[in-house]
């Protein structure tokens, strides 16, 4: 049997004249005319009036050179001084609990989560599940996790099954007019060493000790200490995001917290369902308490053994979630994260991967390794409605066919294949049904020790790399921002830019 690609994955791309941006060829018609107006109207000697189209020359130089990973020169120097603006102002360290400046003495989380408030609700079958409301830019998180078994010992017939459940999910999640954004997370990280030995000894004490053999309990014991020394650990969770906010063309009014948890149980078990079908094995709804003990952790790598010591217990933390933030952070490293007594280094993938899917292309990404303490990848999703489908990919065709038939200009092969991989999309859009899917990755890595950080980048590069092909980049100057998106919680990035979609677009 041949090996079995999947996707139809493509970078945003739009319309260039001559090679330059909508920006760029603003700059040099805005050039010409000021010198043509300075030069009729006001009498200015040609040399003088030049200056004008020379400063609209020097400017599309500006916007056109200097990319790095898939950033402008321009955004790179906007990036460096947002940053620098935000140190001086003394807005990159965090400090929380009584002594700080904080109304209600709380140990908050910073940032983007500093708005979020955590709920707990009820499914139609009495389940509890967290619902993480954000008052700012209103939208609600629910959580599921799941315990897949993996590819092992998966025919390709069954990986082909489940491949399209994940993109039925996907296409499903298209139609719900109130969601946003569904991410998916994977954490891997060294086990505590308290979940084996407490399963045995949970087991022990329902059994009659003078029945089992002294060998056997000390063979027992033995495989305990061995299994348990090292190893690593990963979890899976998904985040579904629901947009209270009003939605003129959905035709959806402004809700409050209350009308959106009860509009998002209603699709509840078709979700759970859907999951299963798709390779998540057991699915099950995340509790509010599980929420603010993973998060408290991430933000506290040091009270892992002691988290998971209490939640063996039965007694739990007691932990809320206004206690789930570190009582310091600071980012005025515009290469790092340090929060608690971790630093955390995070990545995005910039582009689209050079290679093609396979159902273990991200396997090398995923898997614990020997120099994180806790390593996040998620991928963010953003599926578009049926009528942004439609638009956006019309849109791609039209300035795919303008590209590639410029007077003057020959088209180059690049721009061939990407037209024709354009116009296959818009088969599959138009005819098909199907929706477009915007996503992202963010790659988060913590570490104990900050002479750790050094092996990170070749580490996560060489893995990113590793059967799929992905380029990442630092999240440089972004590093609070982009460890809180990495948790999983349900932080829509592009709630937050600062720059709009329109711009970037330009640029």
């Amino acid at each position: 049997m041949s090996e079995r690609l999947y996707g139809n994955v493509q970078e945003p791309h739009y319309a260039r004249t001559m090679g330059l941006s909508m920006a760029s060829v603003a700059l040099v018609i805005a050039g010409g005319v000021s010198t043509f107006f300075m030069m009729q109207f006001f009498g200015v000697p040609i040399h003088f009036a030049a200056i004008a189209l020379l400063l609209a020359i020097v400017g599309v130089w500006f916007l056109e050179t200097g990319r790095k990973q898939g950033r402008t020169r321009l955004e790179r120097a906007v990036g460096a001084r947002m940053f620098r603006k935000a140190k001086k102002k003394g807005a990159t360290t965090y400090l929380s609990g009584p002594t700080s400046r904080m109304p209600d003495g709380s140990h908050r989380a910073p940032g983007l989560l500093a708005s979020t408030e955590m709920f707990e609700g009820t499914d139609h079958l009495g389940r509890p599940f967290a619902f993480l409301w954000d008052r700012v830019k209103r939208t609600g998180t629910v959580f599921f996790t799941a315990a897949s078994s993996g590819l092992d010992l998966q025919d390709q017939d069954t990986i082909d099954f489940l491949v399209d459940g994940w993109g039925g999910y996907l296409h499903q999640s298209s139609t719900l007019a109130a969601l946003e954004q569904v991410s998916v997370t994977v954490t891997s990280m060294r086990d505590t060493g308290e979940r084996l030995p407490a399963a045995v000894a949970e087991h022990r004490s329902r059994v009659d000790a003078s029945v089992v053999p002294t060998f056997s309990r000390e063979a027992v014991d033995e495989i305990v200490a061995a299994v348990n020394a090292g190893t690593g650990r990963v979890d899976a969770r998904l985040a579904v995001t629901f947009s209270g906010a009003p939605d003129a063309d959905q035709g959806l009014e402004a809700r409050s917290r209350e009308d959106l948890m009860g509009e998002v149980m209603v699709h509840l078990p078709a979700m759970i369902e859907q999951l299963e079908l798709s390779g998540g094995g057991v699915v099950s709804y995340l509790a509010a308490q599980e929420i603010i003990d993973t998060t408290y952790v991430a933000y506290n790598p040091e009270a892992a053994v002691a988290v998971e010591r209490a939640r063996l217990s039965g007694v739990g933390t007691g932990l809320t979630w206004e206690e789930v933030g570190p009582v310091y952070a600071n980012a005025d490293n515009i290469e790092r994260y340090e929060h608690g007594a971790g630093f955390s280094q995070s990545f995005q993938v910039w582009r689209a991967p050079a290679g093609v899917f396979r159902e273990s292309s991200m396997m090398a990404l995923l898997k614990p390794d020997d120099i994180s303490e806790q390593k996040r990848v998620t991928i963010l999703y953003r599926p578009m409605t049926m009528e942004q489908s439609q638009s956006r990919v019309q849109t791609a065709v039209a300035d795919a066919d303008y590209e590639t038939n410029q007077k003057g200009r020959k088209a180059t092969g690049a721009q061939l294949a990407s037209a024709g991989r354009v116009k296959q999309t818009e088969t599959e859009v138009s005819a098909r049904g199907a929706a477009l899917i915007r996503f992202s990755f963010i790659i988060t890595v913590t570490v104990m020790d900050p002479a750790a950080l050094r092996r990170v980048p070749s580490m996560v590069r060489n893995a990113a790399q590793t059967g799929v092909q992905l380029s990442v980049r630092p999240a440089t100057g972004n590093e609070d921002a982009s460890f809180a998106i990495g948790l999983g919680l349900g932080i829509v990035p592009a709630k937050w830019a600062t720059v709009s979609p329109q711009l970037r677009q330009a640029l």
